[in-house]
């Protein structure tokens, strides 16, 4: 078990400090937790806190609203929080006091989410604030509204004459430039994911199902102190590994398989995001050394341009440019336009609170973003699917490979994998 880090409050202070200073005088912020998402019948899904929510108070709270005031330049921060029925702590646990939660997030005014209405009372009637700032969330499903959605309609009926206005440019902003502590995080997020993936290594063998190759990253994340993978582990071999988002994960390998491994430990909510292609008996064979030489050399080109100016759209282009040389010398494809076919995904993506993180991907790049690398090749006629994936950060000068220590070179793997 590695060793526990835990943020300073410092860390969520100056992140509502900053904030502040973003947001017209006269104003609130209205800042969601998550709520338990229920599972079937009385069950629920694993929690996880709304990455905002976190980035402003640190708290693990359940149906809870931060609402943050700006009134003659003066700055209030305040919790509403769910509580707990004391009844209910016999099953599930105790709730959080005051005493915790002021030593967490730094926030001292802590109230009943019962008490909500009295504070829109004071706020729009007493003191005849308009402006309103909330998070306009990006929804897969819109058939199910989210909780700031709902907050959000609720108020709007009550207070027809309030102006609703988007926060996500500021906020966004702000997430993309990572804090020391945040990258201290990441590290090692990408820490825990390197033991299991060196652990997976070692204990694959021709035969051995994609599940439980999940299951052994799995078991490493929370034995190493990951309450859950930042994302749903992509663990899929053969002619399946064509397919960019495959999460079956339930077939048997065979024994001149490649399987190709997404995944990624989440450390106090910030995620690792790391593939890597191997094969099934531990040995790569000549021809596959060939296209896995493509996708390798791709993904060094694409990271030796990483640095300060520099735009995603541009890592792309490098990305193309390599791989379709690689392809072309092997005979797979003629023309640069025939590429799209056999690599159809971007080549980065920020990483943060969310595994696809937010940050413009227009903007160019900054000191302290922290990006993805990740060139593939999936060729379905031939049943090969290859992808390395790094986790970059931008320095000043130009960047730190946060997963350089992860095998990834050839006889990196085949020595790991024949216990050598």
């Amino acid at each position: 078990m590695l060793k526990n880090l835990e943020f300073p409050k410092t860390f969520f202070i100056s992140n509502r400090k900053k904030l502040f200073n973003k947001v017209d005088d006269n104003s609130v912020v209205f800042i969601m937790s998550s709520v338990n998402k229920i599972k079937n019948a009385d069950t629920f899904y694993k929690f996880r806190q709304d990455s905002n929510f976190f980035y402003f108070t640190g708290l693990e709270l359940n149906r809870a609203v931060l609402v943050m005031t700006k009134i003659g330049g003066v700055t209030t921060s305040r919790i509403y929080r769910n509580i707990l029925d004391k009844n209910l702590e016999k099953w599930i646990g105790k709730d959080f006091t005051d005493e915790e939660i002021i030593k967490i997030s730094g926030i001292k005014s802590i109230n009943s989410i019962k008490e909500l209405g009295d504070i829109y009372t004071l706020l729009f009637s007493g003191y005849g604030i308009e402006n309103v700032y909330m998070y306009n969330e990006s929804t897969v499903d819109e058939i199910i509204p989210s909780y700031t959605q709902v907050f959000a309609s609720n108020l709007r009926r009550r207070f027809n004459f309030i102006k609703i206005s988007a926060v996500n440019k500021i906020i966004d902003e702000m997430r993309s430039i990572k804090s020391p502590y945040e990258i201290k995080m990441m590290k090692r997020a990408v820490e825990i994911t390197e033991i299991a993936i060196r652990d997976l290594l070692s204990k694959t063998r021709t035969g051995i199902t994609e599940n439980e190759c999940e299951a052994i990253l799995l078991y490493n994340y929370v034995k190493n102190g990951s309450k859950q993978p930042a994302f749903q582990t992509i663990a899929v071999s053969g002619k399946d590994a064509t397919i960019l988002h495959y999460e079956q994960n339930d077939k048997k390998t065979q024994k001149n398989d490649l399987i190709l491994i997404d995944t990624g430990a989440e450390y106090k909510n910030y995620a690792a995001d790391i593939s890597r292609t191997f094969p099934v008996k531990g040995k790569f064979s000549e021809n596959q050394k060939k296209y896995y030489d493509v996708v390798l050399t791709a993904l060094k080109e694409v990271t030796k341009a990483v640095k300060p100016g520099v735009t995603l759209m541009e890592l792309q282009e490098i990305s193309k440019d390599v791989l379709f040389k690689g392809l072309k010398k092997l005979k797979i494809l003629k023309k640069k336009e025939e590429l799209s076919s056999y690599y159809y995904h971007g080549v980065s993506h920020f990483l943060g609170l969310d595994t696809h993180d937010v940050g413009d991907r227009n903007k160019p790049l900054v000191k302290n973003n922290v990006i993805t690398v990740e060139p593939g090749i999936y060729i379905a006629e031939k049943g090969i699917g290859i992808r390395l994936e790094n986790d970059i950060l931008v320095t000043s000068t130009g960047h730190e490979n946060l997963s350089r220590s992860i095998p990834v070179e050839i006889n990196e793997i085949e020595k790991i994998m024949q216990g050598k």
